[in-house]
């Protein structure tokens, strides 16, 4: 019985012993997986890595939580972010699919008088204006009102011609007489009056030929006109055109027959409607902007020509369906854009790989892609910086690492070469004995071997951004086997072939790329062009 109670007592000791050491230990790995989970970053400096959240200490932003658990992603570029992760950073994902792309245009233009109803009244005599009876513009008219008479020679002759062929008894040439003062524009009634009384008249009325409004009066009183010469210019303004200037790149969005609501400044209560009529096919070389027209009914003449009119137009669609992503789903890295494409895991982490993509028109919030992402795929929508830092602290392949195509250069990279040979030819020419020294240079390194040497360049710089950017200008140079910034001393460390190039190269073309060295100081053009991050205090 004691044999038992010990056997028991032991077997109930060593159950609880092993509890302490094995449950202990996984209870210590569980926490201890807890605590490396999540480390801290900053979106635009991913060297930043701090254990627990607070301010990056370059630019003051929020740091951002990743994950270090890179899973088992299916290639070399793709990398996992746990659920935590993802929750902490606010990622959020979503279906690329198909859909007619659309967006809301802001047009800006003014009033016009309808081409259409515009009338140009003239005189259908020559002679001299005697009375004016319309003497300002903005005067209302109405077809048939007398605007002005006409002292005419012309007319008292005709008179005349008709009153002695009458007299002869000569119907058909009487006829051909009374025709001519018609075309003269002679009513009828002073026609008639002048075969019953035989009477002549020097003056002639002139009478308006439509009605609407005076927008211009182009003679005055006692001034010779020649017959056809303009005498008011009148128009209709019971409808109006709204003119718009639309950029080329709204073109596509617009098709003759869209309704468009708009208001003017004068009334920014009311809303006006119209179609589009008229959509020109020339692009001002300019403004690159082409005229819209819009015909509209003017009720109580309350749109007047001149004023300044604002239209919007809701969803203006395009045609053919594409894909459409939210603009915040899209990193832009100078000549190429890229998006982050995501796998759902079973324990709701996500496998994201970096994929280029082609862009298509701005959409407003939203942007067309052309290529690059297949319908039913999911792309991150929201937290891609986060999503970026986190690859590039796990050494994947990110926005600010991305090779060029064919050349393995990426675009800061190319553009840092392109300065470089600029400044270096610069260099060159500045005066004979340049040209001389580059000249026995070229001869001593065709004749022995460079001899390589080593070299510090004191450079301004603010991040880690700055840190690549300077690095590959001093690259790009040719002879320069190597070079490395450090953030802190901002000093550049440089070895290089002394026959292909020298410091005052390495220099000119950092300082191209708009950072000041201890040699040169930036450009300020190439200065304002930098990043807000990296913008340094400059002397």
């Amino acid at each position: 019985m004691k044999k038992s109670i010990y056997y028991l007592l032991f077997a109930t000791l060593g159950l609880f012993g092993g509890w302490l050491i094995f449950g202990g230990t996984e209870k210590t790995r569980k926490h201890a997986e807890e605590a490396q989970e999540t480390i801290y970053t900053c979106s635009m400096h991913p060297q930043i890595r701090q254990p627990e959240f607070g301010r990056c200490p370059l630019c003051a932003m929020d740091l951002t939580p990743l994950s270090l658990d890179d899973g088992s992603a299916e290639d070399e570029n793709s990398f996992t972010m746990s659920a935590s992760a993802i929750a902490l950073s606010n990622v959020e994902i979503l279906e690329a699919k198909k859909s007619e792309p659309q967006k809301t245009l802001r047009l800006y233009g003014n009033i016009q008088a309808n081409e259409l109803k515009k009338h140009s009244q003239t005189a259908h005599i020559g002679g001299r204006i005697g009375n004016l009876f319309v003497n300002f513009e903005g005067e209302r008219v109405r077809r048939g009102q007398t605007l002005a008479s006409i002292y005419s020679p012309e007319l008292l002759v005709a008179q005349r011609e008709f009153l002695e062929i009458l007299k002869r008894g000569q119907p058909d040439m009487a006829e051909a007489a009374k025709k001519r003062l018609q075309l003269l524009k002679i009513p009828e009634s002073q026609i008639s009056k002048l075969e019953e009384t035989s009477e002549v008249t020097p003056y002639i009325n002139i009478v308006a030929d439509a009605s609407g409004i005076v927008t211009a009066k182009r003679v005055e009183r006692g001034e010779y006109v020649e017959a056809g010469a303009i005498l008011f210019d009148i128009a209709d303004l019971s409808s109006v055109w709204a003119v718009f200037d639309a950029y080329e790149a709204d073109l596509p969005y617009l098709k003759t027959g869209d309704q468009i609501s708009f208001t003017v400044n004068a009334l920014p209560d009311v809303l006006f409607l119209g179609r589009v009529n008229f959509i020109s096919p020339i692009v001002d070389a300019v403004s690159r902007t082409a005229k819209v027209r819009v015909e509209t009914v003017n009720k109580d003449s309350r749109l007047k020509p001149g004023m300044l009119a604002g239209a919007v137009v809701q969803n203006a669609r395009a045609g053919d369906e594409a894909i459409v992503l939210p603009r915040t789903a899209v990193l832009w890295t100078g000549e190429r854009s890229v998006v982050y494409v995501a796998k759902k895991q079973e324990n709701g982490a996500l496998s994201l790989t970096l994929r280029e993509v082609l862009l298509g028109a701005s959409l407003g919030n939203n942007i067309k892609i052309l290529s690059g992402i297949s319908e039913g795929e999911f792309v991150v929508a929201n937290g891609v910086f986060a999503v970026d830092a986190s690859a590039q602290l796990l050494g994947k392949k990110s926005m600010m690492n991305l090779p060029q195509q064919g050349d393995g250069m990426n675009t800061a990279t190319k553009l840092a070469a392109a300065l470089a040979i600029v400044c270096t030819s610069a260099l060159a020419c500045e005066g004979h004995d340049g040209h001389n020294h580059a000249e026995t240079s070229a001869k001593t390194a065709s004749k022995q071997e460079a001899a390589i040497a080593k070299a510090s360049l004191s450079v301004q710089g603010a991040c880690g951004m700055c840190k690549t950017v300077i690095e590959n200008a001093a690259k790009a140079v040719a002879g320069v086997q190597s070079a490395s910034w450090d953030l802190q001393t901002k000093v550049l460390s440089l070895e290089f072939d002394s026959g292909k190039t020298s410091l005052n190269a390495v220099s000119k073309a950092i300082a191209a790329t708009g950072y000041d060295t201890e040699k040169d100081r930036a450009p300020d053009a190439a200065y304002n062009a930098l990043h807000g991050c990296c913008k340094y205090t400059r002397n």
